[in-house]
């Protein structure tokens, strides 16, 4: 929907989660370079000493600054890009079913590599680091984009590949085909905000008092069926914003109110990726502007 999916989590945004799309590390494999929906480094126990050395080693010295007041959640102000918080692109490597580091770039300059032995003193041997601290699954997106999503590395390849690692080691590797079931006529209006207005046109703005300079976001996950028709609710996307009061309370109004209007969209986006239906979101604000410019 050009994209409601899960709209709603650029307002969790966690430590590790980024509010602009990232590029991936980069992976090796049988002789081709691929992209990787996974920062494996974060993994490792020692995850925000090593960070800060490897900026450090990088020369982005701003970043320190930050991270040494902000710590990782920070994000960087000086040099880094927004579509590569982090500040690095690590190189991986398959051989014979185990997974190495073999590289570690500056984001903005890839010329400048890492010295991984000064870096991993104890862990380098014969210019690779023995992944072993990898214990779960890694997302290698291959084919092209058929939803892209601007956030973190949520959008959506006809392909996908992933890896099950179990300290390093490859256990299984599965290929998928994710396709696009149907596109709603929501997505094929060529006004972006078609959704938003239909679904704000189907708010009942008399059930609310004037809200006196308030703003309650509320967003709502849902879980559409094979159709396109409402299927159910996501309950762990479902929620309310009241400015900055987190509420996820189901009896709460304004989220009863959402969930009502939600379950009246006629349709929705059907895209299977990892063979699941993928969720889709519904935003919605309530507050005096949108009460005046929406009420029947």
């Amino acid at each position: 929907m050009k994209k409601l999916l899960f709209i709603s989590v650029l307002f969790l945004i966690s430590h590790s989660t980024r509010a602009t799309a990232q590029v991936g590390d980069i992976i090796i494999w049988n002789g081709d370079t691929l992209s990787l929906f996974s920062n494996p480094l974060e993994l490792r126990l020692d995850w925000e000493k090593l960070h800060k050395i490897i900026l450090k080693e990088l020369f982005i010295t701003d970043s320190i600054a930050h991270l040494e007041r902000y710590g990782t959640s920070k994000e960087y102000e000086s040099g880094i890009s927004s579509d590569c918080w982090r500040g690095y692109i690590a190189e991986w490597n398959i051989l014979n079913n185990k997974i190495y580091l073999s590289n570690i770039y500056s984001c903005i300059n890839p010329k400048n590599k890492l010295d991984l032995e000064k870096v991993f003193p104890s862990e380098y041997h014969d210019g690779l680091v023995f992944a072993y601290w990898i214990k779960n699954k890694l997302i290698i997106p291959k084919g092209e984009c058929i939803e892209y999503i601007h956030l973190d590395y949520r959008s959506i390849y006809d392909k996908e590949i992933v890896l099950n690692v179990m300290n390093g080691y490859i256990k299984k590797a599965k290929e998928y085909d994710n396709i696009i079931v149907k596109r709603s006529k929501f997505s094929l209006d060529p006004n972006p905000s078609a959704m938003q207005d239909f679904a704000y046109s189907l708010i009942d703005w008399e059930k609310f008092h004037d809200f006196n300079g308030r703003h309650i976001l509320v967003t709502v996950g849902i879980i559409p069926k094979l159709n396109g028709r409402f299927g159910k609710i996501d309950w762990k996307y479902t929620y309310a914003l009241d400015n900055d009061k987190f509420i996820t309370d189901r009896n709460n109004i304004y989220i009863r109110e959402a969930i009502r209007v939600a379950k009246l969209i006629p349709e929705w986006d059907v895209i299977i990726q990892r063979q699941r239906i993928v969720g889709c979101g519904l935003g919605l604000l309530f507050d005096d502007n949108n009460k005046e410019k929406y009420k029947r």
